[in-house]
């Protein structure tokens, strides 16, 4: 029996493999280090703080959050460098932040003068500058501004009281459409081409702008090379899942984790039931588009191939038999080791995580609080 399905864990559990974790933290630290670009994980993939102190004691130089709240519970854990990749928007968070950045190197993101105003002022009252990052859209659409617009916000904001304009940042998801491994190549470093010009269309109004960061666990490896880009964000790499497998930039060796489900039902040998649906697998696809047809369901069953985990309900993962020939049984109160499609997801959903190493588990590692979700 796999090793996974033998650690002690009441199902669902998501569990983790130290020994693989390290080894992927090493392997981005070294990629960053050869391109001299700094490394901040994005931390919202765990949501953990013993993840993220490992994070930094294998090469990371900061961490990044998506909350204000996680980067508090991070900077009361001792971590000293926190950039925030989102929008804070708001007096109430921009008081918040004001006060954290008393005792952490903070950034912010920012992509609107209001925002950027309401983090000058607060700042301001505290005697200090906010250090934002422009977000910018690299063409999936989310937040961000449209890289031709770019110089004139930045101008704008670095125009504001309170308020120091030290980059711009970008999620370049839209290398996840990539069709094959070459596509995904070409498409990230478009990305990060894309931002090192909108970089320099923005110095050239005189306004120095030193950090240029992409983020995205699909294309770190290639960003990291291009020219004039100075930060890397990725988050997934550190466990790896169904997607980036699928996109070549892993394999079952070097994904780190595995939700265990357990069949609770099975009926006529061609459909079965798992104690894991939406709220431990997630209700994700693969990421990739263009892979779903080739790959689809909501996980990869490695210890039952030809099983597919073709619906979820918040409980349930719903079975069905796609291999060639006859299916192999799954037998009533048996175990199954699946690759998430989406470890973000996973972490979020389950909340905690049993930690092995050489087989055997030394820790549980816990999620944030609920408060760090804010």
């Amino acid at each position: 029996m796999s090793s996974w399905l033998e650690a002690e864990a009441q199902t669902p559990a998501l569990l983790l493999d130290r020994a693989r974790l390290v080894r992927n933290l090493r392997e981005m630290s070294e990629v960053a280090r050869a391109n001299r670009v700094e490394l901040f994980p994005h931390a919202k993939t765990h949501r953990m703080v013993e993840f993220g102190r490992l994070q930094l004691t294998t090469g990371a130089d900061g961490l990044c959050v998506a909350k204000l709240g996680e980067a508090e519970e991070l900077a009361a854990a001792g971590v000293g460098r926190i950039f925030v990749a989102f929008p804070v928007v708001g007096p109430g968070k921009a008081r918040r932040a004001a006060e954290l950045a008393k005792h952490v190197d903070l950034t912010l993101g920012t992509d609107s003068v209001e925002g950027a105003r309401d983090l000058g002022v607060s700042f301001s009252a505290a005697g200090r500058r906010a250090r934002v990052m422009l977000a910018v859209d690299s063409g999936l659409g989310r937040e961000g501004v449209a890289p031709a617009d770019a110089p004139d916000l930045a101008e704008a904001i670095a125009g504001l009281d309170g308020v120091e304009l030290v980059g711009i940042f970008t999620h370049e998801g839209t290398v996840y459409d990539a069709a094959d491994r070459a596509e995904l190549e070409a498409s990230a470093r478009r990305a990060g081409e894309l931002m090192v010009r909108t970089a320099e269309s923005i110095r050239a109004r005189g306004i120095p702008v030193p950090t240029v960061s992409l983020g995205s666990s699909a294309s770190a490896r290639v960003v990291a090379t291009v020219p004039g880009v100075t930060q890397i964000r990725p988050g997934i790499y550190a466990v790896n899942d169904r997607t980036q497998i699928v996109l070549g930039n892993a394999d079952l060796e070097s994904t780190a984790i595995r939700v265990v489900a357990t069949v609770v039902s099975s009926f006529g040998g061609y459909r079965a039931c798992i104690d894991a649906g939406s709220k431990a697998l997630g209700s994700d696809l693969v990421m990739a588009s263009a892979h779903r047809a080739k790959h689809p369901g909501f996980g990869h069953v490695v210890t039952a191939p030809g099983w597919v985990i073709g619906r979820v309900s918040e409980e349930h993962g719903w079975l069905h038999w796609a291999g060639d020939g006859s299916p192999s049984p799954l037998r009533v109160g048996s175990r199954l080791e699946i690759v998430p499609n989406h470890a973000c997801m996973v972490f979020a959903a389950l909340g905690k995580a049993t930690v092995l190493e050489d087989e055997q588990t030394i820790a549980v590692w816990h999620g944030m609080g609920p408060g760090s979700s804010e």
